[in-house]
């Protein structure tokens, strides 16, 4: 068991949520469907001249927003679209692509975001992810036990860069021996907490578990931060008073 943490850290996709299949294989399965043959291979190149070809995407979700319509129209581009065709496939693209791909929360994820927060843990988000994680935490039903979310193309660096974590451990308002960061990634995950001094745990969701150098936690489900941080999300009293906790 951890003592005497007070901030619980979460990245976002693989560990709290994620999208199924990824937005880049709903894209050019769409796009197929549509008559217009893509694979991961197209994708890539084609995503690759679209962001070329435009100014740096912008840090404010709604200026994001914009540059992303001017985005998919490039990539719609890149991909063999006719310039004549665009209109109507952007159209279809924004339509459609939300049965083609979708975004969901793990089982458990809001159980222990809620749990923590009733617990009186200063709870965290930091994602390698486009400034619309705002939106997505509101859609998700994470947003209400958020304290603070950082998205890193807000931000200005991604994750394991050690600025990232910093910020959060600012926001959070704890030393970095305070707080835990809870990740899918070895490298970007597990690396960026270490390196400033945050106790990791990496979230594996398969069995048997990877092994983990010293000082870094695994678990299959986030459910197990309740034992890690001793915690019962059962007691209802204790989770009302957070002092009980500690």
């Amino acid at each position: 068991m951890l003592n005497g943490v007070r901030a619980v850290l979460f990245d976002f996709g693989g560990t709290l949520g994620n999208d199924e299949p990824a937005y880049a294989q709903g894209f050019a399965h769409l796009l197929t469907a549509m008559g217009y043959p893509a694979d991961m291979a197209l994708y890539r190149i084609a995503s690759r001249d679209a962001e070329a070809a435009l100014p740096p995407a912008p840090r404010d979700a709604e200026a994001y927003l914009t540059w992303r319509a001017h985005y998919r129209r490039e990539l719609l581009r890149f991909c063999g679209v006719p310039r004549r065709e665009l209109p109507k496939m952007e159209d279809a693209v924004a339509k459609r692509l939300r049965y083609f791909t979708t975004l969901f929360a793990y089982a458990e994820s809001r159980f222990v975001l809620r749990s923590l927060k009733w617990a009186g843990f200063t709870v965290g988000m930091i994602s390698n992810i486009s400034p619309l994680l705002p939106m997505v935490n509101k859609e998700l039903g994470f947003e209400e036990y958020l304290d603070f979310a950082i998205a890193s193309e807000t931000f200005g660096c991604e994750k394991p860069d050690p600025r990232i974590f910093e910020e959060g451990l600012r926001l959070a308002g704890v030393p970095a021996e305070k707080a835990v960061y809870v990740g899918d990634s070895p490298e970007a995950d597990v690396a960026g907490a270490l390196s400033v001094g945050m106790h990791p745990v990496l979230i594996a969701r398969r069995y048997p578990l990877p092994e983990v150098a010293e000082g870094v936690t695994a678990i299959l489900n986030l459910t197990q931060l309740f034992d890690l941080l001793g915690i019962d999300p059962w007691d209802e009293p204790t989770l009302q008073t957070p002092s009980l906790t500690r």
